[in-house]
């Protein structure tokens, strides 16, 4: 609720009867820091002054009458203050706003001065109010108006006249007039709700609709009213007009700049799904014959080639994953999927993987769990396994000698969370440099001698990870004695049991000595050197392999190759165990493919093999209906164990539905 200042009352009179009023206007109740007594003489000194009611008490015999101005003009010239005059004799007057002084002498005079004092203070708070009520209107930009259907007319306020530039030869003279002036593709909306108010009576309205201003310009505003359905304006609509011209125009250009974002963002992305895949293709076909002939070759010169083409091939392809995978960082950064997990899910195979690798370089790599460590627990396994993938290269590529150590902690306390660290005994990292090294392409060492090949993407891509996960990641480091990466994940633990874990060993068994034997694959490949590699990894493992060229020959040779499923409706077709599915191809791709395959009941499993390995991507091969995915290029021995481990179940499959 408004609050209303208390109002100044003036008495213009000589002393002798200022005296003589003062302490009546005291008993109303009236503090003397309100009052102000000025002489005749200088009444023009209260026009600047907020007085709400003056008292003139002058003497008829008093020569000061003639400072004073007409009666009728001193109550505009006071600012339409209430004026009442203090008369001597009986009383001449029956005006209320005319005292005599032997009533101001009465005690009943009291009450008449509180009753002109409260009038006097409402005159001023509706003054207060109307001027609040027309800068309210001046500074939002807001026009007035009423609808009258039975008169046929739209009242438009002056300020609203003022709005539209409109001049009273202007103003419309019937609604058709008026709707005349809102703009075509609005007008419909805007006469339902009037419609709406007059027929079902409802509820106050707004919308917004364009008005057109007298230089025949457009310009947006906001319409809101109601029915009046009591007062004097009972029948009529209420309603007020806000002028959002800017506000529209600000928001259509951010739609314009949002749209040409997107479409840059879509291009972007197309952009990178077809350099993905152009460059993915070749690099399969070539890795894929360097390890097919790297056990052929007796030849240490060729032998040293094969090995070079495949360690160039390999870090070409491991540049492409980095800007490839910073870019869909950049276009929207990653949510984490977090699922129930273990310990082993994250460390896995990494002894497995990086043993060889460490021993070719002679390294030593060691995986160490501590104590402590809960048996299994809730996070993103995937990005903390890419974020410690990640830096374990990098400790590789820093060190030449001594060894990288991967180390496993639980940490309850103050917030449940695996600690893992990554120690090397590399050529460390300047101080001046740890600053800089989250950055996208900075390096430790980024002058144009330095020794070690990359992109300086990696540590930028862990640490916009991290975020993800909403993690830490810190680095310590001496140069000459190596690195420390420190890696914090926050994580919920479910088990109320908490295992511990020994170290990880070398027993595993290598992926080279995995066999397909009496496996069956087609193989939906469109690449001539893709289709040569493939199979022959897959043969050599032992499988059977058919290719088909594209989706549509799949399909085909799926549906001719195929028995009667019976009333069962599962196929148990013993004719492939695995279909090994290209995505990008001519006549039909793997997408096409994959879903006419589902739809004609076909339920073995279908695997994306392709070199779409954009963020999304994986989920959209799944959505089609496949099984799982691999990216290429692939490597021998992960790709024959990822076949071998959805063969077997689809020949499983198979036997439990014939059993039916």
């Amino acid at each position: 609720m408004m609050e209303y200042e208390k109002i100044h009352i003036a008495i213009v009179a000589d002393a002798h009867e200022s005296a003589r009023i003062l302490p009546r206007l005291h008993d109303c109740g009236v503090q003397p820091q309100d009052i102000l007594c000025v002489k005749p003489s200088r009444w023009p000194e209260l026009i600047h002054e907020p007085i709400g009611l003056c008292l003139w008490a002058i003497p008829p015999e008093s020569d000061a009458h003639r400072h004073l101005p007409d009666r009728d003009r001193s109550p505009a010239i006071l600012g339409q203050c209430l004026n009442v005059t203090i008369e001597s004799g009986p009383g001449r007057s029956h005006s209320p706003y005319v005292i005599t002084w032997e009533e101001l002498d009465a005690l009943q005079v009291e009450l008449k001065l509180k009753h002109l004092i409260e009038e006097a203070q409402i005159r001023e708070d509706l003054r207060q109010h109307q001027r609040w009520y027309h800068l309210a209107v001046a500074e939002g930009n807001v026009g007035l108006w009423w609808w009258d259907r039975r008169l046929d007319f739209v009242y438009l306020s002056r300020h609203f006249q003022h709005m539209l530039g409109l001049a009273s030869d202007q103003l419309p003279r019937n609604t058709d007039q008026w709707l005349s002036r809102v703009h075509a593709d609005d007008r419909f909306p805007l006469t339902e709700a009037i419609e709406n108010q007059f027929t079902w009576d409802s509820k106050r309205f707004e919308l917004e609709c364009r008005v057109r201003h007298v230089d025949g310009r457009f310009r947006w505003y906001t319409f809101s009213g109601q029915l009046q359905t009591s007062g004097p304006f009972r029948g009529r609509i209420l309603g007020a007009a806000t002028d959002i011209t800017e506000k529209k125009q600000i928001e259509i250009a951010l739609a314009k700049a949002n749209q040409l974002a997107n479409t840059a963002v879509h291009a972007k992305n197309e952009f990178l799904t077809n350099m993905s895949h152009n460059l993915r293709t070749p690099i399969t076909a070539i890795l894929g014959h360097v390890e097919l002939l790297g056990n052929r070759s007796a030849d240490e010169e060729v032998a040293g080639s094969l090995e070079s083409i495949n360690r160039n091939g390999h870090q070409l392809m491991h540049l492409l994953d980095d800007i490839l995978e910073l870019s869909c960082i950049e276009s929207a950064l990653p949510s984490a999927s977090t699922r129930k997990t273990s310990i082993d899910a994250v460390l896995g195979d990494l002894h497995h993987v990086y043993q060889a690798q460490a021993i070719g370089r002679g390294l030593a790599f060691h995986v160490r769990i501590q104590p402590g460590v809960p048996s299994e627990f809730i996070t993103d396994a995937v990005r903390t396994r890419q974020i410690l993938s990640r830096l374990i290269d990098n400790a590789f590529k820093f060190t030449r000698e001594g060894e990288i150590t991967v180390e496993a902690s639980f940490h309850g306390f103050p917030t449940p969370t695996l600690q893992l660290i990554v120690r090397d005994t590399g050529v460390g990292i300047p101080h001046s440099r740890l600053k800089s090294i989250f950055e996208p392409f900075n390096q430790a060492d980024n002058s144009p001698s330095r020794s070690h090949a990359g992109s300086g993407l990696g540590l930028s891509i862990c640490q916009r990870l991290v975020t993800t996960l909403q993690g830490s990641l810190e680095v310590e480091s001496e140069v000459g004695h190596g690195t420390s990466c420190l890696l914090r994940i926050p994580l919920e633990v479910t088990s109320q049991s908490l295992k511990d874990h020994p170290p990880t060993t070398s027993s595993a068994n290598s992926t080279q000595d995995i066999r397909l034997d009496g496996f069956r694959v087609l193989l939906v490949e469109d690449g001539p050197d893709n289709q040569k590699v493939l199979s022959a990894f897959l043969r050599k493992a032992g499988a059977t392999v058919t290719v088909a060229n594209n989706g549509l020959e799949a399909v085909e040779w799926i549906s001719a190759n195929r028995r009667d499923t019976g009333s069962s409706g599962h196929d148990s077709d013993p004719r492939v165990d695995v279909i090994l599915m290209d995505m990008q191809m001519p006549v039909m791709d793997g997408y096409e493919a994959t879903r006419v395959l589902r739809e004609n009941g076909f339920f073995k499993p279908i695997l994306a093999v392709t070199a779409h390995a954009l963020q999304g991507d994986r989920g959209r091969c799944l959505a089609a209906g496949c099984d799982d995915y691999i990216a290429k290029p692939v490597k021998r021995g992960p790709f024959i164990e990822f076949v071998k481990r959805y063969g077997e179940q689809a020949r499983q499959f198979a036997t439990t539905s014939l059993e039916v």
